[in-house]
């Protein structure tokens, strides 16, 4: 098995799930040093989420350990573009006693745009996901603070709130 460090719209199993059929909730963990942003350029014209690294000791992102089939891993970064926005890093986490070698994705330089706003969609799988896994409430209040717009892709649109229903209903 392979670690990977979730953050953003993959926090929600049910998301992930969706994306790769092997993984596996290890748990919820925070990584010092950075600061959730949504400030990564996608495709599609919106922002989706980045891990900015502060340095700062008082930065904490809240985000999920998940365990992958290796085989899953070229899944995952078809999913998140890795190369065509994300590149993937490891980050070294501990939970329960155990070090894990995670792997996660950081928006390359020039994917960040400051002035993008994520569609609402996107944002509320942050905040399920977020609560899903009990995030401090100040932390879920954050996330829901950033400003989103609507998605003019109506048929993506309906896409991923049939989605939000189903995690919604997620057991």
């Amino acid at each position: 098995m392979i670690y990977y460090f979730a953050y953003g719209s993959n926090l929600h199993p049910c998301r992930l799930l969706e994306r790769v059929s092997s993984a596996k909730l290890v748990g919820g963990i925070e990584l010092s040093k950075h600061r959730l942003t949504f400030h990564k350029k996608s495709h599609d014209g919106s922002s989706k989420c980045n891990l900015l690294p502060t340095g700062s000791e008082s930065d904490l992102v809240h985000g999920a350990i998940y365990s992958l089939n290796p085989t899953d891993k070229r899944v995952l970064d078809s999913f998140e573009g890795k190369g065509y926005g994300y590149s993937d890093t490891q980050v070294i986490l501990h939970h329960q006693g155990n070090a894990y070698t995670c792997f996660t994705y950081i928006a390359q330089d020039a994917y960040i745009v400051d002035n993008l706003k994520p569609y609402h969609w996107y944002k509320n799988l942050v905040v399920l996901g977020a609560k899903y896994l009990q995030f401090p409430a100040s932390y879920v209040s954050f996330i829901e603070s950033v400003e989103s717009v609507e998605d003019p892709d109506v048929k993506r649109r309906k896409k991923q709130e049939m989605l939000i229903e189903a995690i919604v209903n997620f057991p």
